[in-house]
Parts: structure tokens; C-alpha cells; sequence
């Protein structure tokens, strides 16, 4: 299954989201229950001053109580003033004038107990109440006073649709100055993917020295990966080396024992025994050259290379004529090793010389990412049920070719293999047979989109 891709800023920029947002709303919820309380309280400071008004004004006159209206608000006598008083007691009810009809429901309250509230009021009001019982003159009074705090409460729900408004902007402003400063901190690492890329052209990475102390572990560790890894290759190398120098004395002591064999038979059977000891030697130590890394060596240069390919494959063809290579290759080095790429090349171009008649076809481009190697020639070719054998999925290449075919595309097979790569034979519009490799630039598996184009156009 595909892993999915990560991104790190995406990350970050989510957690920073899950941290901003509850906060924000906690914000938005404490002011919101303080601007309620201060409100509350600065009405009901104001309620009660109208109460402590009303008490003073109370007097007992003719068996009732009455109100001094000089010592109360004239907004009292208003209708729908928003501001409205009810004196109760035991028999009898006093109200404002600004209630004019509305008869709100009031309880008796023992003298010294007092209540707050709010209630729907007249119409579109809303009414903050505050209840007092007293005791005057020996008898128990409850005086129920109310004010209109829609006004206020439409006030309060504008300003925290502006706080809202607000905190949606500066949450959207930290999001964009969190990316901002993001980039800027991801930009410190561009020297490590700089020395990176570097190493894919120059075979040699040399990490910076100016790295953010968080990565610099990493990049330490992967310096030390490079390092081994290139000290375990030459030491693979020179291994080897030195195994096919200490194999070639036995070798040429049994191709010594069978041409003094007297026996015709016996000295065929040593010769065979011998060329396919030589053979399989030589490949896998072939194979085992193979480093399938673009950084431990130095990297394939084809503008500089193909010139002595060409000469002694040349030279090896003798008497039978020399072969025109028609190529299509960069200017520059291909971020692949140099070794690595001489055996695929070498290999392809030897099966080609071996066979062409005269002309043999070679490409080297980049193609979506991946990069793209056809070889083709106008020898005679594969039949078409031998090239299907040898592109049979898990088949080693070698067991189906005829002659030498089979050696050399084996080992590009390992070459490609070891770079993560896809080798496909055809039958080329010349007459022999055309070789495709899609090798991809990073490890990732090749693209094979536009390959079909390229190849048309190559034939």
C-alpha cells in the first residue's frame, strides 16, 4: 500500500488551528459572561438607588400607602419608559404610571430578603428586576422595581460580533505569519538539500556546516550513511578486484590442462567447463560492482564516455566493419554512478555492435522524473516468442538468450534492479532488437507515461 505523503508545515499549521481555536472560543466565552456581569451589576446598583428612592418616598396616608412623586424619577410616570416600580403589600398594590396595564406577577418578601432576575418585559423589552421586602411603620412591604437592558444587551452582542470578527482575522493573520515564519525556518535547510542535490551531480557530499541545531543530528547521521556507505563500496570494489586477479592463475592453468589433453572429448569438456566458469565468474563479479547509488563514485558522463565505448567496440568487430552509433545524449553527467552506468551502456552497446549490421540507435534522456536509455539495431534480432520468454516478470534474462545476448542483458538487469528501475525489450522498426530502461532520479518507482512517444520518435 502507498504511504501517504506528509506534509510538516500542513501539520503544524493543524495543531496550531487546534490550539487557537478553544482558546479563542474560552476567550470569547469569559468575556461574554463578564460583560453579562458587569452589566448585572451596574443595573442592579442602579435598581437598587430606585429602590432606596422609593422607600424614602413611601408614606402612610388613609389606611394605604402612597408615593411622594417629588422624591421619585419622573421617568417613572412615562408610559413604557423601560423603568417601572409595584409597591405590594398585605391588601393592596401601588404602581408606576410607565406599566400603565401590564400587571407583572409579584411576591410577597419577608422583610430584609432580596432577589434578582430577568425576565421577558413588555414587547421587545427585557427587564432586569430587583425584589426587596422591607418592614415600615410596622408593616411588611415588597417593592418590586424593573428596568429595560435590551438596549444594552443589543450593545453587548454587537461589540462580541466585532470581538468575533476580530479573532476570526487574527486568527486567519496568525495562520498566514505561522507559514511565513515557517518557510523562512524552512528555508535554513535549503543549504542541506543544496549539498544534497550537489552530491547527485558532483559523486561527493559535503554537508554545511550552518545547520539549525534540530537537524543537525540528521544531517550528521546521514553524512555518516554516505561515508560508510562509500568506504563499504570501494572496499566491495577492491575486493573484487582482487578475487577476479587471484581467480585468472587457476583459470588459465585448466585452459592449460585441456589443450594437453590428448583425449578430443575430455579436451572439449574442459574448454566448455572453462569458458562457463569464465562466463559466470565474470558476471557476477560484474554484478557485484554494481553500487546502484547516484553519490559513492563519480557519475557517468556520456559525451565522454560514448567516444571510447565506441572505438573498441569497434575494434573488437576487426574485419567486419565499423558501426555508425547515431546517439541522443545530454551534455552533461547523468546522476547515476560511473561504473554502474559503463555496465548497462557497455552491455547494451556490446548485444548491439555484436549484431547491427551498420547503424545502432542510442538515447539517454530525462522523462517526467525518471530518466530513459533505448538501444536499438539493425541486425536481425530476437524472434518475437524469445523476446516474450526473456521479458517474462521474475525470469532471469540469460536463460532465454540466444548467444551472447543473454550475459549482458542479465547483467543490466541487475543494474536496473538495483536502481529501482524497469528494462523492456522490443523488436526495433530497424530490424534487431530495441532495449528501453526507465530508471528513476530519486528511487521512486519510474513513470511510464510518455515513454511510448519518445520511442516512436527514436525509431
Amino acid at each position: 500500500m502507498k504511504a501517504e505523503r506528509q506534509s510538516l508545515e500542513r501539520k503544524i499549521r493543524r495543531g496550531l488551528i487546534l490550539l487557537i481555536a478553544p482558546a479563542f472560543v474560552l476567550l470569547l466565552l469569559l468575556l461574554h459572561m463578564g460583560i453579562n456581569r458587569i452589566t448585572s451589576e451596574y443595573i442592579g446598583s442602579r435598581l437598587e438607588g430606585d429602590i432606596e428612592n422609593i422607600i424614602t418616598a413611601l408614606e402612610w396616608s388613609d389606611g394605604r400607602w402612597t408615593i411622594n412623586e417629588s422624591r421619585v424619577s419622573e421617568i417613572f410616570n412615562r408610559v413604557r419608559s423601560g423603568h417601572y416600580y409595584i409597591i405590594r403589600w398585605e391588601g393592596g398594590e401601588l404602581r408606576s404610571r410607565s406599566l400603565w396595564d401590564i400587571r407583572p406577577d409579584v411576591e410577597l418578601l419577608p422583610p430584609g430578603k432580596q432577589a434578582q432576575s430577568q425576565a421577558g418585559g413588555i414587547g421587545d423589552e427585557y427587564w432586569q428586576v430587583w425584589q426587596q421586602g422591607i418592614r415600615k411603620q410596622n408593616q411588611d412591604v415588597t417593592i418590586w422595581v424593573a428596568e429595560d437592558i435590551s438596549a444594552f444587551i443589543a450593545r453587548q452582542n454587537e461589540y462580541e460580533y466585532y470581538l468575533l470578527t476580530v479573532l476570526v482575522a487574527l486568527t486567519l493573520l496568525i495562520i498566514l505569519l505561522q507559514r511565513s515564519i515557517l518557510q523562512r525556518g524552512f528555508a535554513t535547510l535549503k543549504p542541506l538539500q543544496t549539498a544534497l542535490v550537489r552530491g547527485k551531480v558532483s559523486g561527493a557530499v559535503d554537508l554545511p556546516q550552518s545547520i539549525p541545531d534540530e537537524v543537525k543530528p540528521l544531517a550528521d547521521a546521514i553524512e555518516r550513511l554516505i561515508e560508510y556507505s562509500g568506504k563499504q563500496l570501494s572496499r566491495s570494489r577492491t575486493a573484487t578486484a582482487n578475487l577476479a586477479h587471484e581467480l585468472k592463475l587457476p583459470l588459465q592453468h585448466l585452459q592449460i590442462l585441456s589443450e594437453a589433453i590428448e583425449v578430443e572429448d575430455n579436451r572439449e569438456s574442459l574448454a566448455q567447463i572453462y569458458t562457463q566458469l569464465q562466463r559466470r565468474i565474470e558476471g557476477e563479479l560484474r554484478r557485484a560492482k554494481i553500487s546502484g547509488s547516484p553519490t559513492p563514485g563519480e557519475l557517468f558522463n556520456p559525451v565522454e564516455e560514448l567516444p571510447y565505448l565506441v572505438q573498441l567496440l569497434n575494434r573488437k568487430r576487426n574485419l567486419d566493419g565499423e558501426i555508425e552509433l547515431v546517439q541522443h545524449v545530454p551534455e552533461f553527467a547523468v546522476p547515476f554512478d560511473r561504473d554502474d552506468m559503463l555496465e548497462l551502456v557497455g552491455n547494451l552497446l556490446d548485444n548491439a555492435w555484436r549484431y547491427a549490421r551498420s547503424r545502432v540507435l542510442l538515447s539517454i534522456r530525462e522523462n517526467r522524473g525518471a530518466w530513459t536509455i533505448i538501444v536499438s539495431d539493425d541486425g536481425p534480432g530476437i524472434p518475437p516468442d524469445s523476446i516474450e520468454k526473456m521479458c517474462v516478470r521474475g525470469t532471469r534474462v540469460d536463460e532465454h538468450g540466444d548467444d551472447n545476448h543473454g550475459l549482458g542483458l542479465s547483467i543490466c538487469q541487475s543494474v536496473v534492479n538495483s536502481y529501482g528501475g524497469k528494462m523492456r525489450l522490443h523488436a526495433a522498426k530497424l530490424g534487431g532488437l530495441q532495449v528501453i530502461i526507465d530508471i528513476p532520479q530519486s528511487g521512486n518507482p519510474s513513470v511510464e507515461e510518455g515513454i511510448s512517444d519518445e520511442t516512436e520518435a527514436f525509431n
